[in-house]
């Protein structure tokens, strides 16, 4: 019985003992919380009255609340640490009423968060490609003097023999105005399709008196009249086919002519549609055209003119040209001299029919050649004013202007040739591919045709990359130490 006693008594003293513990030592946390709540409250808020701050303290606390002074006076481990999203320092952190989410509060005067920004870079995976190159920054080589240029440029003056194999007019014989062209077959492939029809009557040679003398191929009889035995056949430079001319520069049949205007790329597409190589054409033209010659020998051809007096330069020279009842005529012109600078550059007025403006290539439209005042013969004599027979006339594929100008020149230097094509001759590099490679320069992108000023330019721009590389090399070439030669005694008793 008296083990029942203690043991209840004992019980109760414990209970008597924890109540008071908890009552003394539970109200010193209390006001310790407190007191840090109020402390970062006040650092939060802005301070107003003195009579409001005191109506929010604890009924019975007379404590003053501290001033706020900066981030480094927080002691609570939390509030001197930066967690992952914030960018500043955490002043509070504590949990929702629920007791499931935690809630914190940082100083964002460093850096604004955004945080739809932050959850999509962390969504987005990381890109371990390596980043497109930079485009090259357009080179404009340094200007030299035009005796330097001069002499730098005698090495790569192209040989009579060479400009024969280019198609370069040259003369029949001295002092004469007739010139003669050799023209090489077109390097562009063609396809040969042979078409058989099984109506077709049976040929059988001088059968009847309307007979052809053409077979099956032919028909229609022959005629006999004057125009149409004075017909030249012609080739089509656009669809490859052939089509008659009188010499009046009439057509005796008319024809639109269905081609391709783009190139033909590596994999045997035309540039223009992206069609296969003998697919029917993507532009249509009224008109079937030529270039004014044909392959093989052309001659003797009149009207060309040469500088029978030495002037020195050296001149940048580029051409535009449309397709006239006699060929390809000049339209416009540029010339550029060494130090960059425009020399001379005007419209031409075609002499004969202007039956396609070619604005794709050329840039010139019929607003152009109807304000245009000068003939090809005035042209002439504008560029003999200032070149010589010993000038140096530059440019890309200079024989078309040559011929567009009938100029006898034979100190040209030509930039096809001066950066041959890495599959030899007669494929040539076009002035586009070598102005983005070696200048990284845009050039004959715009869509309204190409421009002769900024074509004389890039070639003139190419003359002067090359001089200064070979100078370059020339300088690396002579700082080299001299190969030991082996020991030969005859030379060293000499």
């Amino acid at each position: 019985m008296n083990v029942y006693i203690m043991a209840g008594f004992t019980v109760l003293l414990c209970v008597i003992l924890h109540f008071i513990y908890k009552t003394i030592f539970g109200n010193r946390k209390c006001d310790v919380q407190s007191d840090e709540t109020e402390s970062v409250t006040g650092a939060l808020t802005e301070p107003t009255s003195e009579s409001t701050t005191a109506e929010n303290r604890p009924i019975g606390k007379n404590k003053k609340r501290t001033a706020w002074k900066g981030k480094n006076d927080f002691s609570h481990p939390w509030l001197l640490k930066n967690l992952k999203g914030h960018p500043g320092t955490v002043l509070l952190m504590d949990f929702s009423a629920n007791g499931k989410f935690m809630a914190a509060t940082c100083n964002e005067t460093d850096a604004a968060v955004d945080p739809a920004g932050a959850a999509a870079r962390r969504r987005r995976p990381r890109d371990r490609r390596r980043p497109p190159p930079a485009p090259t920054a357009p080179s404009t080589p340094q200007r030299i003097s035009t005796e330097e240029l001069v002499e730098a440029l005698r090495p790569h003056l192209l040989s009579p023999k060479r400009m024969w194999a280019l198609g370069y007019p040259l003369e029949i014989e001295p002092n004469s105005s007739k010139a003669v062209v050799y023209i090489n077959p077109p390097p562009r492939p063609k396809l040969q399709f042979t078409s058989f029809d099984v109506n077709a009557p049976e040929f059988v040679p001088g059968c009847s008196q309307n007979d052809s003398g053409r077979g099956s191929w032919g028909s229609t009889p022959r005629s006999e009249s004057d125009e149409e035995a004075d017909a030249v056949e012609h080739l089509c430079v656009r669809c490859d086919k052939m089509f008659r001319m009188t010499k009046e520069g009439e057509y005796v049949v008319e024809q639109s002519c269905v081609y391709h205007w783009g190139r033909i790329s590596g994999d045997s597409r035309h540039t223009c549609c992206n069609a296969s190589l003998g697919s029917k054409g993507c532009s249509t033209a009224r008109f079937h055209v030529w270039s004014g010659t044909k392959p093989g020998m052309n001659g003797p051809l009149e009207g060309y003119v040469r500088a029978r007096s030495p002037r020195g330069g050296v001149y940048a020279v580029d051409t535009e040209m449309c397709y006239t009842t006699g060929g390809l005529e000049l339209a416009s012109i540029a010339v550029i001299a060494a130090d960059g600078r425009l020399v001379y550059r005007s419209l031409v007025k075609p002499s004969s029919q202007v039956l396609d403006h070619n604005t794709r290539f050329s840039g010139i439209r019929p607003r152009d050649l109807a304000r245009a005042t000068k003939t090809l013969r005035d042209v002439q004599n504008d560029i003999l004013g200032f070149v010589g027979s010993d000038t140096i006339l530059v440019g890309h594929a200079l024989e078309n202007d040559l011929r567009s100008l009938k100029l006898l020149h034979s100190a040209v230097v030509d930039t096809s040739a001066l950066y041959p094509h890495s599959r030899g001759f007669p494929l040539r590099r076009s002035l586009r591919a070598l102005s983005e490679e070696l200048l990284g320069r845009s050039v004959q992108r715009s869509s309204s045709g190409h421009s002769p000023l900024e074509d004389a330019r890039a070639a003139l721009d190419l003359v002067l990359l090359k001089v200064h590389s070979e100078r370059a090399q020339r300088t690396r070439t002579s700082n080299q130490l001299p190969i030991l030669q082996p020991y030969d005694p005859l030379i060293s008793s000499a």
